[in-house]
């Protein structure tokens, strides 16, 4: 039960952060679910005991564990700033792709312009071959591909 409460919190916690991102892509992430089960699994009765009144924000999650780490457990000490760390490369990556992906926005998903969600689908379904290298790329390491 800790643990499926924490994995809920946490998935929360990552999507929040999703969308306030805006960093230069990293070359390799993690995926937000390895990430937050790494947290849920090392974490979690941590996060419960130490960090229940904090606001479902990553940054603000791991500023409590880091100021509580005198008492949260040696592996969730071990843990959590890798897996915090993963969770900003892949916010980064996915940030990283509207800029990588701007010309082939223009060029192939024209009609979608302005609508963020139908972009980044005309993206998904554009041919990998017709898609350039920075893109495929920014697309991949934002798990996307």
């Amino acid at each position: 039960m800790v643990r499926a409460f924490s994995r809920t919190i946490l998935a929360t916690i990552v999507l929040a952060s999703a969308s306030s991102a805006g960093f230069s892509a990293p070359v390799e992430t993690q995926s937000f679910e390895i990430s937050t089960t790494i947290l849920a699994e090392s974490c979690g009765k941590d996060i419960e005991a130490n960090c229940l009144g904090v606001s479902l924000d990553a940054t603000r999650l791991k500023e409590c564990l880091s100021r509580n780490q005198d008492v949260v457990s040696a592996q969730c000490r071990a843990d959590y700033g890798k897996a915090f760390d993963a969770i900003s490369k892949r916010i980064s990556a996915r940030s990283a792709v509207w800029r990588a992906c701007d010309r082939d926005k223009q060029k192939i998903c024209a009609e979608a312009q302005g609508k963020p969600g139908e972009t980044m689908a005309c993206l998904l379904k554009a041919p990998t071959k017709s898609l350039g290298w920075g893109c495929n790329q920014a697309l991949g390491q934002a798990g996307y591909r």
